[in-house]
């Protein structure tokens, strides 16, 4: 019998300007606060995401995005 794959779902922690490390606006965060992101869903919504950590690119800015695994 075939197991069915195991998604592994992410929140966005936090996400910092990447030019200086200072807080997103909220028109940034809102984005991605209150749920839970496969790493598919991610990069579909322009997020590149690298090891633990995403970028994104909106405002004419980059964007880090802090990105852990769901518990």
């Amino acid at each position: 019998m075939l197991e069915t794959p195991i998604v592994e779902r992410y929140v966005v922690a936090d996400v910092r300007r990447a030019r200086d490390g200072s807080d997103a606006p909220p028109e940034i965060t809102e984005r991605f606060q209150g749920r839970a992101f496969t790493l598919h869903e991610l990069e579909v919504r322009g997020v590149r995401i690298t090891s633990r950590r995403g970028w994104y690119l909106a405002n004419g800015e980059d964007w880090i995005l802090s990105v852990q695994p769901t518990l």
